[in-house]
């Protein structure tokens, strides 16, 4: 693994090892967090063979002015993606999160190979109601006091994080980054409208049947709209590339570009 710059952006890279696949991938990952949340499924997709980019979005990157993300919003970020993605060639697209919701938006501005969403935030149309306990605390900081363009900090760390390891979740909170408030209440209130058949490519979808942030049926009505049947992972939480399953969802990753994904 190393540290490269794409584009706009600086990325993690992890090459592929033994005989390299046809596609790259490019991962993006969601709210608060970076590049890192990739460092258990990057390296193992290019121990398949898949060279494996994960980026830090704008101003996400160690050592970043977090005052600088004031007033961005989700179509900077995507711009942002969309550059690297030109730069790439045509990457698998592999977005998390709020990265789930960039990677479709990117997907209908350049001409990815694939779009794989893991736990993805909906695009206009499909409401995203967590559970009752989030939704109180969820408004309270998405809106912030009064209407404030402030960054919005970081909450909700046992329902983000609550099924990953000790260990990882103090690394991923030390590493926290606030979000903009006026992309915080894009994805709340009016996320971007994504027509389906913009989406040029083959389209995978999965999500946790615990996910108290991306509910079950949020990802099922996502799949819908693709035309395609969702991965549901018993017991799987929101970080589904951090968790205790994780190998298997990046298994059934590998086999469904092995088996959708033109070469």
């Amino acid at each position: 693994m190393r540290g490269v710059t794409i584009g706009p952006l600086r990325a993690l890279h992890w090459p592929a090892s033994g005989r390299q696949a046809p596609q790259k991938l490019l991962a993006i990952h969601g709210v608060w967090v970076g590049a890192p949340v990739w460092n258990q499924v990057g390296p193992y997709l290019a121990s398949h063979g898949y060279e494996t980019y994960a980026v830090w979005l704008r101003h996400h990157q160690p050592g970043a002015d977090p005052r600088q993300l004031a007033g961005l919003g989700l179509q900077d970020y995507a711009d942002d993606v969309a550059a690297v993605v030109r730069d790439l060639g045509a990457p698998v697209l592999l977005g998390h999160s709020m990265g789930g919701l960039l990677a479709q938006l990117v997907a209908t501005a350049t001409e990815p190979s694939g779009l794989a969403l893991l736990a993805s935030a909906p695009p206009f149309g499909i409401p995203v109601i967590p559970r009752l306990s989030l939704v109180v605390t969820s408004l309270r900081h998405f809106i912030g006091r009064p209407l404030s363009s402030r960054p919005m900090r970081p909450f909700a760390d046992d329902a983000f994080l609550g099924r990953v390891s000790p260990g990882q979740r103090a690394a991923l909170t030390a590493r926290r980054v606030p979000e903009p408030r006026r992309l915080a209440r894009q994805l709340a209130f009016v996320p971007p409208i994504i027509t389906a058949s913009h989406v040029r490519c083959p389209v995978w979808v999965a999500g946790g049947d615990e996910d108290p942030v991306i509910r079950p049926w949020v990802t099922r009505r996502i799949a819908a709209r693709y035309g395609v049947r969702p991965s549901i992972y018993r017991g799987g939480g929101h970080m589904l590339n951090l968790e205790s399953g994780w190998s298997s969802v990046a298994d059934d990753l590998i086999h469904w570009v092995e088996r959708c994904v033109s070469t």
